[in-house]
């Protein structure tokens, strides 16, 4: 009972596209630990091979390159109507501890999200941009009162995920909008934006989902 599985239902055409370093996370791990695609004639998967190289000596990682797929996706003759895609860089250089080449991960990642605004632009389409857990956000370990911790060679490095609150941004291409975000679910999270796909999909959201973060007029 995935988003994934609805999709498919729904008869859309999908494509999921990462490089190597995230590719389980938009195929595998997204249709809740299920090997293979949903419907081998609906849905696309694409892996981008990863650089064999330490992360932050390449910080730009293979951003473009995704995005290129889904430029390609969206000449060809058989458009999909859902893509799912993930940039690898500030999670996995975000580990690596390094602020200036995390600091470049994202600065790569922020001009292949220009380039997908510009494509959903083009193609009258939706952008929803999120994350699952905050990884380049504060790359210092901290004391109880927010400090910088000192080491022996100066601050230390936090490499391991935090808990900051990660933003759902949606921007609306295809409409004049007609729904405004719902106030009245301060414990909102990541799993409430199955049912928010799924709407603006033009669909009903399953009863067993989180609701939806949208209200319609």
């Amino acid at each position: 009972r995935t988003l994934g599985e609805y999709i498919a239902a729904c008869g859309l055409r999908t494509l999921a596209t990462s490089e190597t370093q995230k590719y389980g996370h938009v195929t595998y791990f997204w249709n809740g630990n299920r090997s293979g695609r949903l419907d081998d004639e609906l849905e696309r998967y694409v892996e981008v091979p990863s650089d064999r190289v330490e992360f932050d000596r390449r910080p730009i990682m293979r951003a473009a390159e995704v995005t290129d797929v889904v430029v390609a996706a969206l000449q060809g003759p058989s458009r999909p109507d859902v893509i799912r895609l993930n940039y690898a860089n500030g999670d996995m250089v975000g580990h690596t501890g390094n602020l200036a080449a995390t600091v470049a991960a994202v600065e790569a990642v922020d001009a292949q999200v220009g380039r997908l605004i510009q494509l959903a632009r083009e193609h009258q389409g939706l952008l929803l941009l999120t994350a699952d857990h905050g990884n380049a956000d504060d790359m210092w370990m901290r004391d109880k009162k927010g400090q910088p911790l000192q080491g022996p060679k100066g601050t230390l490095a936090r490499t391991s995920h935090t808990l900051s609150p990660v933003p759902l941004t949606l921007l609306d291409f295809a409409n004049a909008p007609r729904w405004t975000l719902r106030e009245d679910l301060p414990d909102a999270g990541l799993a409430n934006v199955a049912a928010t796909v799924l709407e603006l999909l033009g669909r009903q959201a399953p009863p067993h989902m989180a609701p939806s973060l949208l209200r319609w007029s």
